[in-house]
């Protein structure tokens, strides 16, 4: 396994309170739930990789609005930095469009997430709610 820094991009989509999670199918974290996002592509800027993604995983169109939080995801023999941002809007209804990658898209309250968060929602949703876009922490590792 090559050893490099990998970077990806979440995005936080609210309905009344409550943010869209989908469930992993994924090898990496089956089963955890995760926010709308993924890998940037090459000379991608982080609003076209946000737009396509949401394109391609839900059928529905975002306007990206600020970043929310920077943080590591070092699990699973990978490294990744994860920018979050804040969808100021979004149309249509979220579809399954991949469902190789995830089993359902589903609507959570802030207040009651679910147990099983993948470790780079987990720590966006942490700083969302803190109001911090980056805060030292405590960096979980682990190997596969």
């Amino acid at each position: 396994m090559e050893n490099r820094i990998n970077t990806g991009t979440h995005i936080i989509i609210l309905k009344d309170s409550q943010v869209l999670l989908g469930k992993r199918k994924k090898e990496f974290g089956q089963g955890q739930w995760e926010l709308p996002g993924g890998h940037l592509e090459f000379q991608e800027t982080f609003e076209e990789n946000l737009e396509r993604e949401c394109q391609e995983e839900l059928g529905i169109k975002v306007k990206v609005g600020k970043l929310i939080s920077i943080a590591p995801n070092m699990v699973y023999g990978n490294h990744y930095i994860i920018f979050t941002f804040l969808a100021d809007s979004y149309s249509g209804k979220p579809k399954l469009k991949e469902p190789d990658k995830h089993e359902s898209w589903s609507w959570f309250s802030l207040d009651n997430l679910p147990e099983k968060l993948f470790i780079s929602t987990k720590l966006a949703l942490e700083d969302f709610q803190n109001g911090k876009v980056y805060q030292k922490r405590k960096v979980r590792r682990n190997k596969v």
